[in-house]
């Protein structure tokens, strides 16, 4: 069977580490073997890492640098597992840190310019203002590619994520959507799913305008070291 191995990028606050937590809760609670790899040196400070040990009590390998932390890509290191986490049995999943350089951390990652079931996505939360228009969305997707840009390093999907936190109604996250859906036509990158907080639960089915509603238990707010 071919393995998954996914990329969740995106802007400060776009839910990227959320998202790339609750894809690997997926696979989890298949009982597939997977494994989460963070890569976030942006902000080492606000990452996954204090959550991993929740993390593999619900059945995720989790790989990430836990005995260091400071602020920015100073106070932050990679370490071997990271630098082989494609070596890892079963799915794999990867958060990388945000911004121009976010998705630039993967040149650490050997082999990964052949793993031939790479897949990228750009996680998009449109009550940020860097993504709130559908010309934002199109400037931010441009910055997200990277600095060094390589063949490999593209983007094969959008997560539409809108979400304000703990309150966020039923008709911004389909607001957001469209607006993304909008953009997507303009970039040539579909949408892959729509994030919906389990508190939302029985507003949506399984999928809508026939993308893929994936639900979301929050953990990112226990996260902050």
């Amino acid at each position: 069977m071919t393995r998954i191995v996914e990329v969740y990028a995106g802007a400060y606050a776009s839910g990227k580490s959320e998202t790339s937590i609750n894809r690997a809760r997926q696979f989890a609670i298949q009982h597939k073997k997977i494994t989460l790899v963070d890569l976030d040196t942006v902000e080492p400070t606000y990452t996954l890492r204090p959550l991993a040990g929740e993390l593999e009590e619900n059945g995720i390998n989790v790989i990430a640098q836990l005995d260091y932390c400071g602020i920015g890509t100073a106070g932050s290191y990679i370490t071997p597992l990271q630098i082989n986490c494609l070596n890892a049995q079963g799915d794999i999943v990867i958060d990388v840190g945000y911004g121009a350089s976010g998705l630039d951390i993967l040149d650490v990652v050997n082999n990964i310019e052949k793993e031939k079931n790479l897949k990228i996505y750009l996680v998009i939360n449109t009550s940020k203002y860097e993504t709130c228009s559908v010309e934002n969305i199109v400037e931010d997707f441009e910055l997200s590619q990277g600095l060094e840009k390589r063949t490999w390093k593209k983007f094969s999907g959008i997560i539409s994520n809108t979400h304000t936190g703990d309150e966020t109604p039923k008709e911004d996250v389909i607001k957001g959507y469209e607006i993304i859906k909008k953009a997507s036509k303009i970039i040539g990158v579909p949408v892959r799913a729509i994030g919906v907080d389990e508190k939302m639960i029985a507003d949506f089915d399984f999928t809508y305008d026939g993308v893929d509603v994936w639900i979301y238990k929050r953990f990112m707010p226990r996260a902050f070291w």
